[in-house]
């Protein structure tokens, strides 16, 4: 599957530093390590136009240096968008270090919310677009630690006749590389979902790289009235560190998430009640 020219754009943006990591890498007794995490999605061609939308975006950095001859940086990015007829957002975090001691995190949400209302005999539907991007490289391992994850999942509540909200369908992809240490991809989804996707991994002792593309439609039939609420979100991280910090790096994203600002406690009602806990493939 072909990604967007828009989208591969972006993409060229954050692997361009690592280009540059052998150059870094080589100069005498210097550490550098690099890290990034990027992710986009695009809904369109909805059936029915939503009564009320809502996007939220949040990002955090932490750069710290405590050695001599050591720097570090940290970039955080997210934007998102909901239009009556289509939707979507983008985040993207990336760390880079180098020196003998210094740790660099990057965090990013990015979220879309639309509500709808369906009519008996009426049936929801919409196309969807969705990437995932990470990467991590060292120099020395293992001294140098960098990792990188990232989610992207869409959730489709339902209510009818005024009773409580319930879980319709969900689509759910997460990744994590890690430089010579913890690799996976996967991806999950529920049975009104249609797609199809690609993806490619690789691992060396020094750097990892994961990459997961995916285009699909859902449809569902409804009987009786229903307030349908779409819920889409992707979060990524990136880290670097030099020694090993005594917290992993690797912290699961919701424990970040959790302390964003208001934007992000806003959806706390609705994204709280689901497990953001990473999905392993059988």
């Amino acid at each position: 599957m072909k990604t967007s020219p828009s989208i591969a754009l972006r993409l060229l943006l954050f692997i361009s530093p690592l280009v540059a990591a052998p150059a870094i890498a080589s100069a005498p007794a210097m550490a550098a390590t690099l890290a990034f995490s990027e992710a986009a999605f695009q809904f369109d061609n909805f059936s029915h136009s939503p009564y009320s939308v809502g996007t939220a975006t949040n990002t955090n950095t932490l750069a710290l240096v405590t050695g001599a001859a050591s720097s570090t940086a940290a970039s955080a990015a997210a934007i998102a968008y909901f239009v009556p007829d289509s939707a979507g957002n983008f985040s993207a975090s990336s760390a880079s270090g180098q020196g003998s001691s210094y740790l660099g995190v990057a965090q990013s949400l990015a979220q879309v919310v639309g509500n709808f209302l369906i009519g008996p005999g009426e049936s929801f539907a919409f196309n969807f677009k969705a990437s995932l991007a990470l990467a991590s490289s060292v120099s020395a391992p293992p001294s140098e630690r960098a990792n990188a994850a990232g989610r992207i999942a869409f959730w489709l509540f339902g209510s009818s006749n005024g009773g409580p909200a319930s879980l319709l369908d969900s689509f759910s992809a997460f990744g994590q590389v890690a430089a010579g240490g913890n690799n996976f991809l996967s991806w999950q989804s529920s049975g009104n979902i249609s797609y199809m996707g690609s993806a490619k991994m690789y691992g060396t002792g020094t750097e990892s790289f994961a990459s997961a593309n995916f285009q699909g439609s859902y449809q569902r039939d409804f009987n009786s009235p229903t307030q349908l609420t779409l819920v889409e979100i992707k979060e990524n991280q990136a880290n670097v560190a030099v020694p090993e910090p005594s917290v992993p790096l690797a912290l699961p994203l919701s424990i970040f998430f959790v302390c964003l600002g208001w934007k992000a406690r806003r959806k706390s009602a609705i994204v709280g009640q689901l497990d953001l806990t990473p999905i392993q493939k059988d």
